[in-house]
């Protein structure tokens, strides 16, 4: 079975376009830049093979990337070897390569943690100079700063601030109130 002229033309015309075709699209392949950020495992900047060592957050792998040695000593200079944390940019050495090269300089840092002590709900740290106390119902008024707030507090606690303002003696509430649901008032922890 032989082709006609025509259709062997048509044949390789074919092949040509499609070698053109894939051809440009491995051509266009270009190297990708990345942001990378994670727990800086270690590095080496000194020699030929100055690079560092991450542990990537977004997949938990372990990630080497090769900077200048100039660049590692502005980087790295005198950091203690625990605790730091990296960010930065990197390119890849060719389009289809596993080797990353640092862009620019990379930011290490330390990462602290501040918290504040856990308190239960309805818990008010309550400090200030009392004013008014109702031995009946409890209610307090109190000063911060020249402004009057009002607690409510067992009123065993408040006749006793009341008798002490009646002597003219000088009355100060200091302490962490939590509020009990049942009596309705704050309650001294």
């Amino acid at each position: 079975m032989s082709l006609t002229l025509s259709k062997q033309l048509f044949l390789i015309c074919r092949f040509l376009w499609l070698f053109v075709l894939f051809s440009y699209i491995l051509e266009a392949k270009e190297r990708k830049v990345i942001r990378f950020s994670g727990e800086l495992l270690g590095w080496e900047s000194e020699g030929e093979n100055s690079h560092f060592r991450f542990l990537d957050g977004t997949n938990l792998r372990e990630r080497t990337i090769q900077c200048d040695a100039d660049t590692m000593a502005l980087s790295f200079g005198n950091k203690p070897k625990g605790n730091l944390y990296i960010e930065g940019k990197a390119v890849q050495n060719t389009p289809t390569s596993d080797l990353w090269l640092c862009v620019g300089k990379p930011h290490v840092f330390q990462k602290y943690q501040v918290t504040s002590p856990s308190r239960t709900s309805q818990t008010k740290t309550i400090q200030g100079q009392v004013v008014e106390a109702d031995p009946k119902t409890g209610q307090i008024v109190y000063l911060v700063r020249g402004r009057r707030f009002y607690l409510t507090i067992d009123p065993m606690e408040a006749n006793v601030m009341a008798e002490s303002l009646s002597k003219m003696q000088t009355v100060t509430i200091d302490g962490e109130y939590r509020y009990d649901r049942i009596k309705r008032y704050y309650v001294k922890d």
